[in-house]
């Protein structure tokens, strides 16, 4: 049987924060519960993909797993 993941709704200014002098990327921050949730912890590596409806799915790159590749 596949468990069905939590979904957890947050506003964008929440999660998103601007990082002065730089406008073309921005800070994610994490709420502790998606962390704990999703088994990582800070510079653990992660892999976020964009699911259904902008929806985010963050999931933690485990070692030797070939994800650890940046990608842009």
């Amino acid at each position: 049987m596949t468990e069905t993941p939590k979904v957890h709704t947050y506003k964008v200014e929440d999660i998103f924060e601007d990082i002065p002098d730089d406008k073309e990327n921005v800070i994610m921050n994490l709420p502790p519960e998606v962390m704990e949730e999703a088994g990582i912890k800070p510079g653990d590596k992660i892999k976020i993909s964009i699911g259904d409806q902008g929806s985010l799915i963050i999931e933690k790159i485990k070692e030797n797993s070939g994800e650890e590749k940046e990608t842009k």
